[in-house]
């Protein structure tokens, strides 16, 4: 007998069963795999420990979904093809020991991202969503990806069959929905936020299915007080099989179908993207060049998904090569390409003073600003001119990137100067215009539209701190951008 003939057997058994039809929703796709993976072979060979050892643990999926379907196969075939005594029943060839140690390694494995610059607004264009033939789970599913994106909700949070405890789901009690916005519990106890307000497309999204559920009658027993729930009939639903195999019986199930479908729609060729969270805080980086991270620890903690998205940012930005410098440290400035004269000297460090005047101004070292003048020739570093005043006479300003006082602390040394004009040396003071944290040649303007952003430096011939830039991107620029309503 081949074991499709089993299978068969198998679906026709168990579809008759209220009580193991959602279990036979998970597992036929796995099974109709293995007998690809075997090529439909005879039975007994199909049930031999090699083959099935060489699916399990194949290391393209987790292995306690795969181990589960054949498992309960395996117990199907002796106790209703062959009779077998559940007693007699022999073990099955693996021990299940050995898949939860296998799982618990492979539960450490990489986060899959969406690509940089992806549009998450594909995730809910309504041309993904036309096969399904069910409005309420259309709704059901939009409402859970904006929950995952813009609250950091996981899949135990949002779905039942996902926690053991069940307080921890989220109920309806747990949405506010306001005019203009969405308020959600924070469930992240390294938090001392109480509650997460959405508000945009997102909001929308969870506002559309709040209505229809908090008026839907749940039927499915320990759903009836839950959020996101089983509010369509699934019978009624139009899968795509060459995504998935069976029906998706649970909200998880459907959600993660969604993700499957639209992913293999977009055409994007990486695996499967189950981790929304780690998404949103990998894109939120991204968005915000590395300053979201402070807001994003005090919303959620340091969990791992929040590290394991932040790790990837770095990576993503080749953060691991950058030159970090030190304020505590003054003798790391490269050398100018043209001009050794860049290095810090001691002896003219003593010549500093380093007391406050009666102005409270910290005093400048008059020394680096002129020898950094020089390697420039007074030119701008910004737009490359050199100001004239009289014929023969040259004016050009240092600025510290960092501002050089009590406030702010920036250090007087040539990783935190630019030579600037003083038109691009008051749009720096003022945080109009910053350096990109994450490329120093790069030039950002509050106004996105104006023809110096993302424009590079004109002349840049000695190495900047990156500490330095990001200080005046994060709190000078970032702070009058908001103000300015550019952000």
């Amino acid at each position: 007998m081949k074991i499709q003939e089993v299978f068969d057997k198998y679906i026709e058994n168990n579809s008759k069963s209220d009580t193991n039809r959602s279990s036979l929703g998970s597992h036929r796709g796995k099974i109709k795999k293995y007998i690809t993976f075997i090529k439909n072979a005879d039975i007994d060979s199909a049930l031999a420990e090699k083959n099935l050892r060489d699916f399990i643990f194949d290391k393209k999926q987790q292995p306690h979904g795969k181990y589960d379907a054949l498992f309960n196969f395996y117990k199907y075939y002796y106790e209703k093809i062959l009779n077998v005594n559940g007693r007699e029943i022999p073990n099955f060839p693996i021990d299940v020991k050995e898949v939860k140690v296998t799982s618990k390694r492979d539960s450490k494995r990489e986060v899959v991202y969406f690509p940089v610059g992806f549009n998450f607004n594909n995730l809910f264009d309504d041309k993904h969503y036309h096969h399904l033939n069910n409005e309420n789970a259309k709704l059901a599913i939009k409402a859970s990806f904006s929950l995952a994106l813009s609250a950091g909700y996981d899949t135990g949070e949002m779905f039942p069959t996902n926690r053991s405890n069940k307080s921890v789901i989220m109920t309806l009690d747990d949405c506010i929905v306001e005019d203009n916005y969405v308020k959600v519990r924070n469930y992240y106890t390294q938090s001392t936020v109480p509650w997460i307000l959405i508000g945009g497309k997102n909001a929308e999204y969870i506002k559309d299915y709040y209505e229809v559920r908090r008026h839907f009658s749940v039927k499915h027993a320990g759903q009836e007080k839950n959020f996101i729930a089983h509010i369509w009939e699934t019978s009624e639903l139009n899968i795509d099989e060459s995504v998935v195999s069976g029906r998706p019986y649970t909200p998880y199930q459907l959600v993660s179908y969604m993700l499957k479908y639209i992913t293999r729609k977009l055409g994007l060729d990486s695996p499967v993207i189950t981790d929304l969270r780690a998404n949103m805080v990998f894109h939120s980086l991204h968005n915000s060049k590395g300053s979201a991270l402070r807001d994003i620890i005090e919303l959620y903690g340091y969990l791992p998904f929040v590290q394991n998205a932040f790790e990837e940012y770095c990576i993503e930005v080749n953060r691991g090569i950058d030159t970090y410098f030190s304020p505590l440290s003054f003798d790391i400035a490269r050398e100018s390409l043209e001009d050794n004269t860049l290095r810090f000297d001691e002896d003219e460090k003593k010549k500093v003073r380093t007391r406050e005047d009666i102005l409270n101004k910290w005093i400048r070292d008059s020394i680096k600003v002129k020898k950094l003048k020089k390697v420039y020739n007074n030119c701008c570093q910004i737009c490359g001119r050199q100001l004239t005043l009289i014929e023969g006479i040259v004016y050009s300003e240092v600025h510290h990137i960092q501002p050089f006082n009590k406030e702010h602390k920036g250090i007087d040394d040539y990783p935190n100067m630019l030579v600037l004009c003083p038109n691009h040396h008051k749009l720096f003071d003022l945080g109009i215009i910053a350096l990109d944290p994450e490329d120093h040649n790069i030039i950002l303007h509050v106004d996105k539209n104006n023809r110096l952003n993302k424009t590079n430096l004109k002349l840049s011939k000695h190495e900047l701190s990156s500490i330095c830039v990001r200080y005046h991107f994060e709190n000078i620029f970032l702070e009058i951008s908001k103000q300015l309503h550019f952000l």
